[in-house]
């Protein structure tokens, strides 16, 4: 049940991502939320990866999600912040320049 729930948070961050490039706007109205889940997490991931159940501990797919999950937590969040105070326009450069590719 573990490696469906780290599966799903995995598809949920991709999600993320690609809706960020694809309703380019909507980040920012959901911008705690997101922040919220990036923390949420990452907490998940580490407590998974450093779990003491035996039988899980020595199960290598547990531990490549785990450490999956707990990567692209912190990759997700750190492009939040990228996002939000470095580039706040970086869909809008992001579709001109696949448009100037395109055409």
């Amino acid at each position: 049940m573990q490696k469906v729930m780290m599966t799903l948070l995995i598809v949920m961050h991709i999600v993320f991502l690609l809706s960020y490039f694809i309703h380019s706007g909507i980040i920012f109205l959901t911008i705690y939320f997101w922040l919220i889940f990036c923390i949420v997490t990452f907490l998940m991931g580490v407590h998974f990866h450093f779990s003491d159940d035996p039988t899980l501990s020595k199960n290598l797919s547990y531990r490549l999600l785990a450490i999956f999950l707990t990567s692209l937590s912190v990759f997700n969040f750190l492009f939040i912040l990228y996002v939000t105070f470095v580039n706040p326009f970086l869909y809008m450069n992001t579709k001109q320049s696949l448009f100037n590719i395109l055409s």
